[in-house]
């Protein structure tokens, strides 16, 4: 119990240094929402291309990238045509593979 406190404790600390060292940089008093948008932008929107790129440079079928995606093969499929796009958390899926590859999943 004493180590999820302290666990707590630390990272209550790093944020708040964090937001002091923002302060600092701008004079204006910030949100921690605010701090989350500074610290970890929303994902960039994806297109066609942008999927069958990331696909493709992974080295794998529209099937296994549907798994490792865990959407189907045909929203992937539909994805790649333009028929759709894809939404918040597939786009963060897709940036963590277009930044780091299938070795994501294995950290």
């Amino acid at each position: 119990m004493k180590n999820n406190e302290t666990r707590n404790s630390k990272i209550l600390n790093m944020v708040e240094e964090e937001l002091h060292a923002i302060n600092e940089v701008k004079d204006a008093s910030i949100s921690l929402r605010e701090f989350n948008k500074v610290k970890f932008p929303a994902p960039k929107h994806y297109t066609s291309k942008d999927v069958v790129r990331i696909r493709t440079k992974m080295h794998v079928s529209q099937a296994v990238f549907a798994y490792l995606l865990n959407a189907s093969q045909s929203t992937v499929r539909q994805w790649e045509i333009g028929a759709k796009k894809p939404g918040g958390s597939n786009c963060r899926l897709l940036q963590l593979f277009e930044n780091k590859g299938v070795d994501v999943l294995l950290t």
